[in-house]
């Protein structure tokens, strides 16, 4: 489905400086997009652009759910909810690449509908690790938009390693009697079926496991919450709650697996959403030093602030070079894709704060009000900064994959 790399992916980012002839797009062209891919991206594009306008987006990020139950059906009719999906359980199955170029039109236009929660990670597991009931009872709703999913893995004071939970999970024969707190479940506050990490106890068992539990079984709470982004979240509270074999996703102790593979589908997608949020703030920060004048000039028109948004620009151009090398190589299943993924999680974060902040700035005070959206794209990247480890876990993680490469 894609176009294999005509370089190495670590020459990317340096030519995507581009030269006398090439300008930095025409750099990226080694990598080549389907006609199907095309397709998918110009159409986000065209429907976002035309029928998700900021004052929308407050108001669904306003409202009771967080997000919009007509747009989320939308989205489900024009088959985004089901494009990562298998074949066989409704979906279209999709992989890396078209989830990057849906991500980043989102990113783009601020969207709060929770696809990145429900449909890359809740739905990647089941997808992944689901037994054949397990899919068949969940995956078509997901991908119909009839019931989201939210992985409750975190916990307060926990590192970010992928098997790092005090949650239990007492084997007691024939059930499982789940105990443990879930902090910050993105979208947990309406979601229809948690996947909660666990770890057993007893019969010999201590490996980390992935139960799926609707969200109004027996013992079950949740207490949801706005979250600094305008997203809602929620803590999560198991109390006894007994499950059957069939709720375990992927097998007793395979946690670590699929949140590792995961995990990198939903690294990539929420580095796409950010490299897509830079790009509007390049677009808007021009047009707005375009127009604002002082001492009777354009503020365009001063050479230190024409540096500073070429250097906006070379990072949002470096950083797109690197994901789509990091979606590519995902996308082939090649081995070095979880050390590109680190790097550009990595960079995304760097590049994001400089191009938001640099954004802020240029602006003025106003940025930073609810009525402008550039402020909205600062408190979107901070949040998707520790999105499945931050800056200094994939600096590390890097350095180890770099070293047995």
């Amino acid at each position: 489905m894609v176009a294999p790399l005509k370089s190495s992916a670590t020459s990317l980012p340096s030519r995507c400086l581009g030269s006398d002839t090439q300008s930095p797009r025409e750099s990226l062209m080694s990598i080549e997009l389907t006609e199907e891919q095309k397709m998918l991206q110009d159409s986000a594009e065209r429907y976002l652009k035309n029928s998700y306008d900021f004052d929308q987006r407050q108001a669904a990020s306003r409202s009771a759910k967080g997000f919009s139950d007509e747009r989320w059906a939308q989205f489900a009719e024009m088959g985004w909810l089901a494009m990562p999906l298998p074949e066989e359980h409704g979906g279209f199955g999709f992989g890396a690449m078209e989830i990057m170029l849906l991500a980043e039109q989102m990113g783009r236009y601020l969207v709060v509908e929770p696809f990145l929660e429900t449909v890359v990670v809740g739905g990647g597991l089941l997808a992944r690790g689901a037994t054949t009931a397990l899919a068949e009872r969940y995956l078509p709703a997901v991908a119909e938009g009839q019931l989201q999913v939210a992985l409750a893995h975190g916990e307060e004071g926990k590192h970010a390693s992928m098997i790092n939970t005090a949650t239990t999970a007492v084997d007691e024969g024939a059930h499982c009697r789940l105990n443990g707190v879930k902090s910050v479940v993105a979208n947990g506050d309406q979601a229809d079926v948690f996947i909660v990490s666990a770890r057993l106890v007893g019969a010999g068992n201590s490996a980390v496991t992935l139960f799926a539990i609707p969200a109004d079984a027996e013992g079950v709470e949740r207490r949801g919450y706005p979250t600094y982004d305008g997203r809602r979240a929620c803590e999560l509270t198991l109390r006894n709650v007994v499950v059957g074999p069939e709720a375990v996703v992927g097998g007793r102790g395979s946690a670590e697996y699929l949140l590792d593979r995961v995990a990198l589908d939903a690294q990539l997608a929420a580095c796409a959403e950010v490299i897509g949020g830079m790009a509007a703030l390049v677009e808007a920060t021009q047009d707005y030093i375009g127009q604002r004048k002082q001492f009777g000039k354009t503020l365009s028109s001063f050479q230190v602030l024409r540096h500073r948004m070429a250097d906006m620009y070379v990072q949002l151009e470096l950083t797109r070079s690197l994901m789509l090398a990091a979606a590519s190589s995902l996308a082939g299943e090649e081995g070095d894709a979880a050390r590109l993924i680190s790097a550009l999680k990595a960079r995304t974060v760097k590049a994001g704060r400089f191009v938001s902040q640099n954004a802020i700035q240029l602006h003025g005070g106003i940025a930073m009000t609810d009525e402008l959206s550039i402020g909205h794209y600062f408190k979107r990247f901070a949040v998707l900064e520790s999105w499945f480890g931050n800056r200094d876990f994939h600096l590390q993680r890097f350095r180890e994959l770099q070293s047995v490469a």
